[in-house]
């Protein structure tokens, strides 16, 4: 009978400690930060191939921030504004006033002129994507972009097309938005400056879909190649139309065509058409780990969307980190972003634009193919 207190006693020790391991646990989580991203996109719809490409790549870098830190918590908050102003600002006032979000990710040009003067009276530190508009963050204290510029783009195809494919008289095609405008002026004003002619062209609505007319007017031009910028069906029909009257012309496009959707539905058709990418250094063991990663996930590599969105939240995970959360810290973080990526080196620049390296890459036989010209990266392993 004696056993019995003793027994009791242990089984009290034992209950004790566990009660303790427990509580020492939950204390440690709650000191652990948690900070909130709330993540604007068109998830559906139009634009949303873009921008779901994007949040698979933001994906991969959660999940491997929540398996590998045991020093920040990050929690997103995607919603889904169907590339509709409204619906994005609803979505905006939610994240100022329910979620209480440390940073916002938005994107596409419309979108971000509807939020970005909400966001800005709060001073909350906010990421502009997926839009090319010139200086749309420059005018803002705290906003800041990380996409291709055509500013950026267009002078470098310009400068492959004259001197690398030596092509010397162009026309061009392209939507009638800010995008086709600027995609003309900074390619125009860099292959004349090289020597070129570039004496007209022809602007097309988004919902054109029969472009024939403003193509024959185009190749009246007698070009050697055609700029072309434009979305979905609209640019696809353009390609196809323009393969009608001259199957092997040079297309130079813009970023725009390169994504799958667009390669799937032109088959041969995309063949000699030449465009940017930014550059990414396929041969970094981090590249390699996060693309093993994604290929178990989604069964395929990433693209070159699927890397933006990752390596993003790779540097804005640090200044999270690193600034506390405390948001004039994060802004001055971004102010001065300078790290090092698969995408090379990644500096904020005075217009708060991320300054990232490009590569021209070509369209033949149905796969894209890098040009053998090659630019100085830092390299990251």
């Amino acid at each position: 009978m004696r056993k019995t207190p003793i027994l009791i006693l242990i089984l009290a020790a034992f209950l004790f400690s566990c009660s303790e391991n427990e509580s020492r646990k939950r204390k440690k989580e709650r000191e652990i930060p948690t900070y909130r991203i709330g993540v604007n996109l068109p998830l559906t719809g139009n634009g949303s191939y873009f921008a779901e490409e994007f949040k698979k790549g933001m994906d991969l870098a959660m999940e491997h921030v929540g398996d590998s830190s045991g020093k920040i918590r990050i929690e997103a908050i995607y919603e889904d504004n169907k590339l509709n102003p409204k619906d994005a600002v609803t979505i905006t006032k939610k994240f100022i006033e329910i979620d209480d979000v440390d940073l916002v990710v938005t994107g596409y040009t419309p979108i971000i002129q509807a939020t970005v003067g909400l966001l800005e009276r709060e001073g909350i530190p906010t990421l502009l994507t997926l839009s090319s508009a010139a200086n749309i963050a420059a005018t803002h204290k705290w906003a800041f972009r990380d996409f291709e510029l055509e500013s950026e783009i267009m002078p470098l195809l310009a400068s492959y097309a004259y001197t690398s494919l030596d092509l010397r008289r162009g026309s061009w095609l392209v939507v009638n938005d800010d995008m086709g405008k600027d995609a003309v002026e900074f390619f125009s004003e860099r292959f004349i400056e090289l020597g070129g002619v570039m004496p007209g062209g022809e602007v097309f609505e988004p919902s054109e879909l029969d472009l024939r007319n403003k193509i024959n007017k185009v190749m009246d031009n007698d070009p050697d190649f055609v700029v072309l910028a434009g979305r979905g069906s609209a640019m696809i029909n353009a390609i196809r139309q323009i393969r009608e009257r001259a199957p092997e012309l040079p297309i130079i496009c813009n970023n725009t065509v390169d994504n799958e959707m667009v390669w799937t539905a032109l088959g041969e058709d995309g063949d000699f058409i030449w465009y940017p990418r930014p550059y990414i250094d396929f041969s970094a063991r981090l590249y390699n780990k996060a693309n093993e990663r994604f290929k178990a996930k989604y069964g395929e590599d990433m693209n070159w969307l699927n890397v933006y969105g990752m390596t993003m939240v790779a540097y804005l995970v640090k200044g999270l980190h690193s600034s506390e959360g405390e948001r004039d810290a994060m802004r001055e973080y971004l102010r001065t972003l300078d790290v090092s990526s698969i995408r090379g080196r990644l500096v904020m620049d005075e217009n708060c634009d991320v300054n990232v390296p490009h590569v021209v890459y070509t369209r033949m036989n149905g796969q894209s193919v890098q040009t053998e010209e090659s630019i100085e990266v830092e390299k990251n392993d």
